[in-house]
């Protein structure tokens, strides 16, 4: 309890590409046209690997290079748009939740407060039933430890302090000790789940998605009677999904 640092993950390989892929498109996005050396250099990778990289995604359409000057793509403008209905996120996570079979929740940790920013379900993939507000059981739910295994000790333990660990089903984990562990255990981008602490009714798994400065994460969830899909749906397609939709997702 005394630890002011969360454990240090294990980042795979695919993770530790994913996140040199982002860490290139906010750059990318953020300046006027960057050449490949200084790409190279501000994200601290080989030159051969950011060239590889860079190739990769110019064909994915998330960037255009002129004269020697990377640009954001087709791809990376039409996520970043201005889209004050959310309508790319809504259209994204529709298509994710027919991808899975299963409901989808996309969730920030935003001024001290746990937020579902959108989410998609449909008759045959359909929502958790709300047994507590999502904001006040972030110890229950995947989402919510999947935020709370990003913050730093300070603000998990204001938030824990805000709102105290509460008995909801006969797996929910209580005691403030045993939740850190379990969230520093894995590693903050690791998956977290929820195997009936939130609800009788409903397994979660969800992922960080590694924003610098900014706690967020996706989830899946399925009704209790599909568990042996839960660990399936949950390692397949999310590591191809990510690295792309990650932006579409995190810049609305």
């Amino acid at each position: 309890m005394a630890r002011h640092s969360t454990t240090p993950a294990v980042v795979s390989a695919r993770w530790q590409t994913n996140q040199r892929a982002r860490d290139m498109l906010l750059l990318i996005h953020g300046s006027d046209g960057i050449d490949t050396r200084t790409l190279a250099r501000r994200t601290r990778m080989p030159l051969n690997f950011a060239v590889r990289l860079l190739d990769w995604l110019r064909d994915e359409r998330f960037v255009d290079t002129i004269a020697g000057a990377h640009i954001p793509g087709p791809l990376m403008a039409l996520a970043t748009r201005s889209d004050p209905d959310h309508s790319l996120l809504k259209e994204t996570l529709a298509a994710l939740r027919d991808e899975l079979g299963a409901a989808v929740y996309l969730s920030t940790y935003t001024d001290g407060e746990i937020t579902v920013q959108e989410s998609a379900s449909s008759t045959t993939a359909p929502p958790v039933e709300e047994m507590a507000p999502f904001s006040d059981a972030g110890h229950a739910s995947a989402n919510g430890k999947s935020l709370l295994a990003q913050l730093d000790f300070a603000s998990r333990m204001d938030h824990l302090t805000r709102y105290p660990s509460v008995q909801l089903t006969g797996r929910t984990i209580t005691s403030p000790r045993a939740l850190i562990e379990e969230l520093d255990g894995p590693g903050p981008h690791s998956a977290q789940f929820d195997l009936l602490e939130y609800s009788d009714t409903v397994l979660c798994v969800a992922f960080s998605l590694g924003l610098p400065g900014r706690a967020s994460s996706v989830a899946l969830s399925l009704p209790a009677h599909q568990r042996l899909r839960l660990i399936d749906t949950a390692t397949e397609p999310f590591p191809t999904w990510l690295p792309g939709q990650a932006v579409g997702l995190t810049t609305q």
